[in-house]
């Protein structure tokens, strides 16, 4: 997509859209940013904590999927960051940016999910769940299965992705068992 195309989108001239943002790269990351803090701000992204871990896991993955990955605007930023690949400058912004955000989605999802403060995997989960998450978003990217991803199909894989979340908050919060000393072997004579 062009700086023309994009600001014909947004019912902008492609010197405004210029003027105001130093790259399409940039441009994204701000709307892909503002995406997310509208949720964020709305109270919609992150679930309270005192929810049940059930359906605290359902709404966070369903918002997130509907506020963020299923958008147009996600699609469109993907294809923008892919197409800067060979500008080493745009993707170091870029890379700065996802950073960033990233720390950001974590601190809401660990704050949405008490349970993995102390989990010695909490950010393999976190990472997960945001790769499946952006890995479904992507799929848009192909027409034949634009459809498929906003079908029944993708709302089962967002119900796994939910229950994964809960499996390891369960995990988490679990009380772990003390180990048994093992035995020494019997000495032999």
């Amino acid at each position: 997509m062009s700086i023309h195309e994009l600001a014909r989108t947004a019912g902008m001239t492609s010197g405004a859209v210029q003027h105001h943002f130093e790259s399409k790269a940039v441009l994204m990351m701000q709307v892909l940013g503002e995406l997310i803090q509208s949720g964020v701000d709305a109270g919609e992204l992150w679930p309270a904590e005192t929810l049940p871990l059930h359906e605290r896991a359902s709404a966070f993955v369903n918002a997130a999927w509907q506020l963020i990955y299923a958008q147009p605007r996600f699609v469109a930023a993907w294809n923008i960051y892919l197409g800067t690949r060979n500008q080493p400058e745009v993707l170091a912004q870029i890379a700065s940016l996802r950073i960033e955000l990233g720390e950001q989605m974590e601190a809401g999802f660990f704050g949405a999910f008490p349970e993995l403060e102390n989990a010695a995997d909490r950010h393999a989960v976190v990472g997960l769940v945001f790769s499946a998450l952006r890995g479904l978003g992507l799929l848009q990217l192909f027409p034949s299965t634009a459809e498929e991803v906003r079908s029944e199909r993708s709302q089962a894989q967002l119900a796994c992705l939910a229950d994964l979340i809960v499996a390891h908050c369960e995990a988490a919060a679990a009380p772990r068992k003390p180990r048994k000393p093992s035995r020494a072997p019997a000495a032999r004579s």
